[in-house]
């Protein structure tokens, strides 16, 4: 027996989309899933070089992420904080690293 792909409601609103995973996935006439054809990539515009990217997407790709496990209480405690600091906990983080660094001879972040 074949199950219909699974949608995902948009909290009730009666709008339902495919799930992330099926939007790159389509089906056939009999219920199977193929793979979207690959999409050409566009010529180059004349005059544009590999480096002319926006500086929000150069920022983005200059990013990694990383995660910080506390418990509600150390959470709260830092949420507080930063709100009382308004800024945030990513720049509460830096900061406090920052200062590591800078205690141990080595540049700031």
């Amino acid at each position: 027996m074949h199950r219909a792909p699974r949608e995902a409601t948009n909290g009730g609103h009666g709008v339902s989309k495919p799930t992330k995973l099926l939007a790159f996935a389509r089906t056939s006439g009999r219920g199977v899933i193929q793979a979207e054809p690959e999409q050409e990539e566009e010529a180059p515009t004349p005059g544009a070089t590999a480096t002319d990217i926006s500086p929000a997407d150069a920022k983005r790709k200059n990013r990694v992420a990383t995660n910080l496990r506390l418990t509600r209480d150390q959470w709260r405690r830092v949420h507080e904080l930063a709100l009382d600091e308004e800024t945030s906990v990513q720049e509460l983080a830096v900061r406090g690293l920052s200062r590591l660094f800078e205690e141990r001879g080595l540049p700031r972040l």
